[in-house]
């Protein structure tokens, strides 16, 4: 009974710390914009995020880790086409200078791994990425629905 209170009281803290219509979030030379993630199904073990990192100085940056209290664990990943089958693989995240790295379905995106729950629309957590050169930032992600494309 406690454990469930005390599940259902972290859950809502999460989510009252996401605003809606999150600003971009900047630290250095980055700027990170539009994080998001789609609905998952409550057995799922894994879901993804989607977000724009623009990159305005003159050496490319790396993503050294990412954290979020929604998964086990969470990394850069891409989707490729090999032949007839789209494969997910892990996979470095830079940003190239004076440029971006746009994440987006099929592409690009951070993986979260062994998920504590769905991802519900409307929900909202935080999302914690460490830069080599910028430090680090957290970023406000909000979940859309099911088979989203882009931000709702």
């Amino acid at each position: 009974m406690k454990r469930n209170i005390l599940a259902g009281l972290t859950a809502l803290a999460l989510l009252a710390s996401v605003p809606a219509d999150a600003e971009p979030v900047r630290a250095g030379d980055i700027t990170v914009e539009q994080a998001w993630a789609r609905a998952t199904v409550s057995s799922a073990k894994t879901g993804a995020v989607y977000l724009t990192v623009r990159n305005s100085g003159t050496q490319a940056d790396r993503i050294a880790s990412i954290t979020a209290p929604v998964a086990g664990h969470a990394m850069g990943h891409e989707t490729r086409r090999d032949g007839d089958v789209m494969k997910m693989q892990e996979a470095p995240l830079t940003v190239p200078p004076n440029g971006a790295l746009e994440m987006m379905p099929g592409g690009t995106h951070i993986m979260l791994m062994d998920l504590a729950g769905a991802l519900k629309p409307g929900q909202g957590f935080p999302l914690t990425v460490t830069f080599e050169k910028a430090g680090t930032v957290q970023v406000p992600v909000t979940v859309g629905k099911p088979g989203a494309m882009g931000p709702e």
